[in-house]
């Protein structure tokens, strides 16, 4: 998949600040591995779209023609006037994963680095899937709004037992769970996604505010 990484967003991850001096070894290490990134990375990505409806007295969102339902103040909160849903998988594959782990034996900096030009990777892949179920919802005139994780707030993150399930995600991407229902590359995302038919209501993804809209923005270690 073709996506352009953004060196600002990489040194964002690894704790650079604005007016922090870079050296060129360092630049051109970062510039290195954002070329590697791509090179070993395998990205990969798939989402289901389905009605949605609020339930009212529980705080839940049902997925409709699904058994999921997302639980939690914050989900209901953010796709209670959600006309549908987007379920999206993301992953950029166990390749990258070995990458990280075999510099980590034996050049640490790099293994910092490629990993967060993994970040970076991944946010590409899932703005990319974004923009393909905008177009696939563009005859319904919906609006998309931020992705919400599992284990994002007070929604389980037990709830991607049956997100995974719902996406077929292990199958089509390979995605596993480990005893802590961590998935497994590590460099995966499963995002929920509501869409509206009423932008107001919808708290679009591209807001430039998205860091004072979230519950998080006080000790995010990657807030702008």
């Amino acid at each position: 998949m073709e996506v352009e990484l953004e060196k600002k967003e990489i040194l964002r991850y690894l704790g650079y600040r604005r007016k922090q001096e870079l050296t060129p070894e360092m630049d051109q290490q970062i510039q290195q591995l954002m070329l590697e990134v791509m090179q070993v990375a395998n990205p990969r990505y798939t989402f289901l779209i389905f009605p949605c409806q609020p339930v009212e007295n529980e705080q839940q969102i049902q997925v409709i023609g699904t058994d999921l339902i997302l639980e939690g103040k914050a989900i209901y909160n953010h796709l209670k006037h959600a006309k549908k849903v987007a379920l999206l998988a993301a992953t950029l594959g166990i390749e990258v994963e070995r990458q990280i782990r075999k510099y980590e034996l034996t050049e640490m900096s790099k293994a910092l680095i490629l990993d967060a030009c993994c970040v970076g990777y991944i946010e590409k892949i899932c703005e990319l899937a974004e923009c393909v179920i905008e177009q696939e919802v563009a005859e319904e005139q919906l609006v998309l709004n931020r992705r919400f994780s599992p284990g994002y707030g007070d929604l389980p993150i037990e709830t991607q037992v049956k997100f995974l399930a719902v996406t077929d995600a292990t199958k089509r991407l390979g995605i596993n769970l480990t005893e802590s229902f961590l998935m497994i590359p590590r460099k995966s995302v499963t995002a929920i996604i509501g869409l509206f038919d009423d932008e107001t209501v919808a708290r679009p993804r591209r807001k430039k505010t998205a860091c004072n809209d979230c519950s998080m923005n006080k000790i995010c270690e990657y807030r702008r």
